[in-house]
Formats: C-alpha cells, sequence, structure tokens
C-alpha cells in the first residue's frame, strides 16, 4: 500500500515514503553518501543497503536522478533522443552509460537523460519496475496539468538545493524548459528573468515558486521588482493530507506521484 520516492543528487538521497490511503503517514528522510566511498555507484549501494525500509515491498518505486547531462526535446523516438543528446553532449569514453527519456506527452516535449550504466543496473536490480525520471520533467508535467486553460506565458520556478527548475508553459509545447545551478538569489533572478525574455513573455504573466523555503523567502521579492505576479505555487493537497512532513520535501518528488509516468523513465 505504501509507495517510495527517491531522488539522487551528487551527495545523496531524498526519501520519501507514504501511503495514499493512510492521513499524516509520510516520511521524510535525506540520507547522505559516504564521502569515502570507492564510486559514485558504492555511494549510493551503501546509502540503500544501510537503510533497510528502502529494500520494503512498496507498491510503486519513482526514482529521480538529477544530472546535469540532460537535454529537453520535442516528443520523438528514443533513438532520435539519444542521438541528440550523444550529439550535444559526447559522451565520455572512460564510462558506461545510458540515455533515459521521460516523456511529456501532453507537453510534446520530452527530458532525455544520462545516467551511469553501473548505477543504471542497480537501480533496475533493486527497486522492480521502477519509473527513472529526470527531476525536472515531475514537476513540469504537475505545473502543466494544473494549467490546462490560458497556460501561455505561465512559469514555475521550482528551487532544490543550488538547482532552479524554470518551466514556462506556451499553447501546448513550453516555451521554456530548464534547470540551472545557482549560487545567490541574484544568480537565480539573472536566470528567470533572461529565460522569460528569451521567450518574448510578458512581465503580467505570473510566475509561481516553489521548493525550498528559505530560498523562496529570498528570491521572490526580488522577482516582484520585475514581475507584476509572483506567488507560491499551488501544493498538492492530497500530498498535504499524507503528512507534513510532505511541507519539506523537495516539490518534485512530492508531485511525481501525482504524475503518470511509464517503468523504466523510457519512452516507447
Amino acid at each position: 500500500m505504501w509507495q517510495l520516492v527517491l531522488e539522487a543528487d551528487a551527495s545523496g538521497l531524498w526519501v520519501v515514503a507514504f501511503s495514499p490511503f493512510e492521513e499524516h503517514a509520510l516520511i521524510f528522510e535525506r540520507v547522505p553518501f559516504d564521502e569515502t566511498a570507492s564510486s559514485p555507484l558504492q555511494a549510493i549501494e551503501d546509502a540503500v543497503y544501510d537503510n533497510p525500509m528502502l529494500l520494503l515491498d512498496f507498491s510503486k518505486v519513482t526514482v529521480l536522478f538529477d544530472t546535469r547531462r540532460f537535454m529537453a526535446l520535442p516528443m520523438m523516438p528514443q533513438e532520435a533522443c539519444e542521438a541528440m543528446l550523444r550529439a550535444a553532449l559526447p559522451a565520455d569514453a572512460s564510462v558506461a552509460t545510458e540515455v533515459l527519456v521521460s516523456p511529456l506527452p501532453a507537453m510534446e516535449s520530452c527530458v532525455a537523460f544520462e545516467v551511469p550504466a553501473d548505477i543504471l543496473g542497480f537501480l533496475r536490480r533493486t527497486f522492480h519496475n521502477a519509473s527513472i525520471l529526470h527531476p525536472l520533467a515531475t514537476s513540469a508535467a504537475y505545473f502543466q496539468a494544473r494549467h490546462t486553460r490560458r497556460s501561455s506565458g505561465k512559469t514555475l520556478v521550482n528551487i532544490t538545493g543550488n538547482r532552479l527548475d524554470v518551466v514556462t508553459l506556451g499553447d501546448k509545447a513550453p516555451q521554456v524548459l530548464n534547470s540551472f545551478r545557482f549560487e545567490t538569489p541574484m544568480d537565480a533572478l539573472y536566470y528567470i528573468l533572461a529565460t522569460r525574455g528569451s521567450a518574448e513573455v510578458a512581465d503580467t504573466d505570473e510566475i509561481m515558486v516553489a521548493g525550498d523555503l528559505k530560498a523562496r523567502a529570498a528570491l521572490t521579492p526580488l522577482l516582484r521588482k520585475y514581475v507584476r505576479y509572483v506567488m507560491p505555487a499551488i501544493f498538492p493537497s492530497v500530498m498535504f493530507r499524507a503528512g507534513k512532513a510532505s511541507l519539506s520535501a523537495p516539490f518534485e518528488m512530492i508531485v511525481a506521484p501525482l504524475t503518470a509516468a511509464p517503468a523504466g523513465g523510457q519512452q516507447h
């Protein structure tokens, strides 16, 4: 009856476990990687095996793999997505990798991303039939589903750690679908305004801000100097009923169970 959502980044795992049939049952934890691990694979293996809860029999498992080696693309076959990603971001010959695709059919788009083959093999062996997705895809899918009418120009800004995801909706395909790393609120402000400017988005089109509470508090007043409507993103009430801990978890993890995605993270 319980579901598991994991997000892997460079330094650890975010963990969300919950039952959609029980109120106030959500568990949220941060599992840091061992800095002395011999490899990224060893780090993620140790993090999972040292936490027996992650090995329980969950009804659904979603793994979000945070990597800078990704591209937002129009919807196209898996082979074409892989070719586009490889052309833009040539693979390191010393590291075996696979390209996965997170489809966004309602946006006529997808996110292609690269995962080391050894880590992908571990995830597939350990979590049966897991959906393996890029974090940008889950927040984009949720945002689009919330704004199906008169959506063009609406922007979602989602902050997790030093990662800034920006999604600006179009009539169907997104005008902006990208992710950045930032150091200061002014850096984040620059990326948001630059992407909206390149898409010729009017300053009257709303920005909805989600994610880390302190980062949101620092960024929101800066945005309001340049954009007329800046407000908190709508939090899914169904996940709030699962437990107050959901308010502390990364936004893309909380909305992941509410977005449909095929197991394995590949487009077929």
